[in-house]
């Protein structure tokens, strides 16, 4: 090899460390992350963080924390970091940035997430910081956290609950505090036992509603009877279900009620005879004159020394003349029914209407021969040997 080739070689080789010397200064160190303005968060609580901790963006790695400064001058966010990035991150309305342990064994990193929607420029952006595991265990007993504002919640009426126990102006308390009410309530139960022994002897109505099996088929007969009474309502079976559900029926009886409307605002303005007789003074007087008429009568009537009227409904020997006369024409008509006696059989014997019908045909004949040429004689003879 000659010292041409030689000293290329060296200079290859040196110039190929050097890029690599610079390559690696350039990506271990702070220089690649100056590219990329720096993130200024500011936090309530710094929560142990340091210099140097990473920055992760959805878990990725992307840059670290490169200050921590505290501002007196933030009421509330008095803890400021400044973030060394390796890209810039694009933050939307919902981004979250938070201080989070970085393992259990110890260690922190700040989380960022840049949220969904679009991206929205921010003057300040502000993060929170989560505790450790051992912290977010025992936040739910310090009310923190929605599991822990429950907790707290429950806790507080659970003690409000059993401060009423002793208050003896509620029930509960006076229940166990007061023995008048005590003993009200167990009179109460006593009662209600009592009610419950009569009820399983039968007493009562309760007691024959449960053990009467008479009683309760008699209960469920009605039960059952009501229901066929409410499906006839339902239906148009019955006057009242045909008022309920029969249109038809219902208009004619709204035309009946304005009719009748009709019929009083006639009578109350004169006309026809209702009118009249409420209208006209001289017909009323004449209708009072007939009722007092009546009332005379009818008084008269109740008077057995005032008429036959009277003395049939209110003297007792003609009532019971009356009842002698009715019963003597019942055993006459029943006489006569019966076929007894002359009468009886002329109308029950048919045969023997039949021979006086034909009696009297021969006397009218004989009468009509003897009117024409017999004589007195003759006609006498043929009557005798009639009969």
């Amino acid at each position: 090899m000659n010292r041409i080739q030689r000293d290329t070689l060296l200079g290859c080789i040196f110039f190929g460390a050097l890029m690599l010397l610079l390559w690696a200064t350039v990506n271990l160190t702070d220089v690649s992350l100056q590219r990329v303005p720096p993130m200024i968060v500011s936090f309530p609580d710094a929560g142990g963080i340091r210099i140097g901790d990473p920055v992760l963006l959805l878990g990725k790695r992307i840059g670290k924390v490169n200050d921590v400064q505290f501002v007196a001058t933030e009421p509330l966010n008095r803890m400021q970091l400044d973030l060394r990035l390796e890209q810039p991150v694009d933050l939307t309305d919902k981004y979250l940035i938070e201080i989070q342990d970085s393992g259990v064994l110890g260690g922190k990193q700040v989380y960022i997430d840049p949220g969904l929607g679009p991206v929205t420029k921010h003057d300040k952006l502000t993060g929170a910081t989560r505790g450790n595991a051992f912290e977010r265990v025992a936040d739910p007993f310090s009310g923190k956290g929605p599991v822990g504002e429950e907790l707290l919640g429950t806790l507080q009426e659970a003690r409000s609950f059993f401060r009423n126990l002793n208050d003896p102006d509620t029930s509960i308390g006076s229940l166990v505090r007061r023995r008048e009410l005590y003993d009200e309530v167990l009179g109460s139960v006593q009662s209600l036992r009592r009610v419950v022994q009569a009820v399983e002897a039968g007493d009562g109505i309760l007691g024959r509603l449960a053990m009467d099996t008479t009683l309760r088929d008699d209960a469920m007969t009605f039960v059952a009877n009501l229901r066929r009474v409410t499906d006839q309502l339902t239906g148009t079976e019955g006057t009242i279900g045909k008022l309920i559900n029969d249109r038809e029926l219902a208009t004619r009886l709204d035309t009946a009620v304005q009719d009748l409307q009709a019929m009083v605002s006639d009578a109350r303005a004169g006309k026809g005879a209702l009118g009249r007789v409420l209208s006209d003074p001289q017909l009323a007087d004449d209708l009072s004159s007939a009722v007092a008429d009546l009332a005379l009568a009818l008084r008269r009537a109740n008077d057995p020394e005032a008429g036959t009227i009277g003395a049939l409904l209110a003297d007792p020997q003609t009532g019971e003349d009356t009842k002698v006369a009715i019963a003597n024409i019942r055993f006459v008509t029943t006489q006569l029914k019966d076929g007894k006696g002359t009468l009886g059989l002329l109308i029950n014997d048919e045969e023997m209407g039949v021979r006086l019908r034909r009696i009297f045909t021969q006397v009218s004949r004989a009468l009509e021969d003897a009117r024409e040429a017999a004589p007195i004689a003759t006609f006498v003879q043929v009557l005798i040997g009639a009969f």
